[in-house]
């Protein structure tokens, strides 16, 4: 019987910063997902199931952090 890992989805757009986080929540049994804006995590989150968790920069590119929380939300 296959289990599904929790999703989580980062919302980054510095790639070291991405790129840590993907491989320790991958290590520890996570499903991640990589995007760079707030743009693309809104379009991400209309396209695919909610994610167990959301972890995201303050600091983005188009939108600020508090800003596309609210959206989520």
């Amino acid at each position: 019987m296959a289990t599904t890992r929790p999703a989580i989805l980062i919302v980054e757009d510095e790639p070291g910063i991405a790129d840590t986080l993907q491989y320790a929540l991958s290590t520890d049994g996570f499903e991640p997902h990589w995007v760079t804006s707030g743009e693309a995590a809104l379009a991400h989150m209309s396209q695919h199931t909610e994610p167990a968790l959301v972890i995201m920069d303050l600091g983005l590119p188009d939108i600020h952090g508090f800003e596309l929380y609210k959206t989520l939300r």
